[in-house]
């Protein structure tokens, strides 16, 4: 029979019994019942055509032929549990890794910072490069191919295989300038409308999806805003702010980086507006990859806001990481068999 044909589970089972040569010991051996033993062997005779292994009175003996493959069948047997048990691992003191994080302009300013502290501490040799957001398409794609490892910040759903940690919960507040002669102890709903904006509104997450937000929660109030500029960067942005009359409406983090800078102001909303999550995304193939693994948790440490009793929210699927039940049951299957050479 063609060695494609055979059940590789009966080379266990070959090798059970070759090493205590007996049935009932190796059946004890690989958890199964004698009987089961039995019948592998039997199909492995039938197989190679050959009896393999003759019962003395000193046990199951291998015949000549028993002896000729053994060797090299545990050989191979050994190579296919070094493969399925090795992983190749991840050390951040000698790591020198490169990682690609998708992340805007505000991630850059409000995160990157002291998550490059942190690595030049924990990982002296670990690099970081920054990508600016894409479309959905072509995130989604470049991290399907392993092109870019994480994202962080506020995006619209990943529809493919992700993963998501949710990191922060952020909400938007108002920035002028400290010497606007336009506003003053306070911020209400008519200086908002009367000023000049300036609206930050980079590609690739959801930060245009934000500031549609805030059109929506000026509708019912009949205020409609005149936005002097848009800009796509936050390169220059904060001077903007600071040397006109204009009034923007950012996150709050990114507006305590502006304040940091220049001489601004800053105000909650005159109005009602929901805030929204900052997250870690990464794809379904990476899940287990322990660079990866080990990266988001430092960025978990930094930046997630841990509940009362200390724990970091929960790392979630998307939907599409799920496989069909019939999918499920042959993968299934498929772990017990790895288990088995694994054990």
């Amino acid at each position: 029979m063609a060695a494609s044909r055979i059940d590789l589970n009966l080379l266990l089972v070959f090798e059970a019994v070759l090493e205590t040569r007996s049935t009932t010991q190796a059946a004890a051996q690989l958890a199964l019942t004698q009987p089961a033993v039995s019948n592998a062997l039997n199909r492995l005779r039938s197989a190679l055509g050959d009896p393999l292994f003759v019962r003395t009175s000193e046990g199951m003996m291998p015949t000549p032929m028993a002896e000729d493959i053994a060797a090299p069948l545990r050989e191979a047997i050994e190579q296919i549990r070094r493969t399925l048990g090795h992983r190749s691992g991840f050390d951040p003191a000698t790591s020198d890794r490169r990682f690609r994080i998708y992340m805007a302009d505000v991630g850059q300013m409000v995160m990157l910072p002291a998550l490059l502290e942190d690595l030049q501490r924990e990982a002296p040799g670990v690099c970081v490069d920054t990508v600016a957001p894409v479309g959905i398409a072509q995130r989604e794609a470049a991290m399907s191919r392993g092109d870019v490892d994480l994202a962080i910040g506020y995006f619209e759903d990943f529809q493919g295989p992700f993963h998501v940690q949710s990191l922060f919960r952020e909400q938007y507040v108002c920035v002028v300038r400290k010497s606007n002669p336009h506003v003053g102890e306070s911020l209400g709903l008519a200086e908002y409308a009367r000023l000049p904006h300036a609206a930050y509104v980079p590609r690739g997450g959801g930060h245009a999806v934000q500031e549609r937000a805030i059109a929506q929660a000026l509708e019912p109030l009949g205020v409609q805003r005149q936005v002097l500029v848009r800009a796509a960067h936050f390169l220059g942005f904060t001077r903007i702010v600071g040397a006109t009359d204009v009034i923007s409406t950012l996150p709050s983090r990114l507006a305590q980086s502006c304040a940091e800078v220049t001489p601004v102001r800053v105000f909650p909303t005159p109005f009602d507006m929901p805030g929204f999550e900052i997250s870690q995304y990464w794809h379904q193939r990476f899940h287990h990859d322990p660079g990866i693994v080990w990266l988001r948790r430092r960025v978990a440490k930094l930046f997630a806001f841990s509940g009362a009793d200390g724990a970091l929210p929960a790392e979630r699927a998307t939907a599409a990481c799920e496989l069909p039940a019939c999918l499920a049951e042959d993968a299934l299957s498929a772990d017990c068999a790895s288990e088995r050479l694994s054990d």
